[in-house]
């Protein structure tokens, strides 16, 4: 109630303009409270997990099958076109209990065993050349989302990176011997609980 009557005066001192109203939302402390709050529900997921690796392009070739997929997100408690009451499916905390998220976080990480998947090899060539291990945490969080995450989950992904060093893509050993390393980076972000939120 508190930011719809600020919203009302803002449009109300700007005689109905909408680009004061938008700019004001847009920079307001609860609009940008906002991100992070809803878990995402199993289709979210498991479709926004396989855009990133790119393998839906792959589906039906080579990729996951799309029964797979929809057998994966109905583990996940969202058997599609099957809600549990008229208005569908709730949202929030309630898409993750002890079960659901073991089956969230080994999806997601099990997803990027593939070194190869397009979406990988796209994340490794826009991470540039070269790689300083102390910026790799942000980047990568930036490519996969760009996610924002706790202190202590950075200082944890911070560990991981400080213990790989510097990752040098520039050559195509090179390529091979890190490419392994920035895929566990992945994996660890996308095993986090800031991955599991929209």
């Amino acid at each position: 109630p508190k930011a719809i009557d600020s919203m009302v005066d803002v449009l109300m001192d700007n005689k109905g303009e909408i680009r004061p109203l938008l700019r004001f939302i847009f920079n307001s402390d609860f609009f940008k409270d906002a991100r992070y709050k809803k878990v995402k529900n199993p289709t979210e997921l498991v479709a926004g997990t396989i855009k990133i690796t790119g393998k839906f392009g792959m589906i039906p070739e080579t990729g996951e099958a799309i029964g797979s997929l929809y057998s994966t997100a109905s583990v996940m408690g969202q058997a599609l076109m099957n809600p549990p009451t008229v208005e569908g499916w709730h949202t929030g905390q309630e898409w993750i209990d002890g079960g659901t998220l073991n089956e969230r976080v080994n999806f997601a990480v099990n997803q990027f065993d593939d070194l190869t998947t397009p979406g990988f090899q796209d994340i490794l060539r826009r991470l540039g050349e070269k790689v300083k291990s102390s910026d790799l945490v942000d980047r990568c969080l930036d490519l996969i989302g760009p996610i924002e995450v706790g202190d202590e989950t950075h200082a944890a992904l911070d560990n991981y990176a400080d213990a790989v060093g510097d990752i040098d893509l520039s050559t195509d050993k090179s390529r091979t011997e890190n490419a392994a390393k920035v895929g566990r980076m992945i994996q660890l972000i996308v095993s986090t609980r800031e991955y599991q939120f929209a």
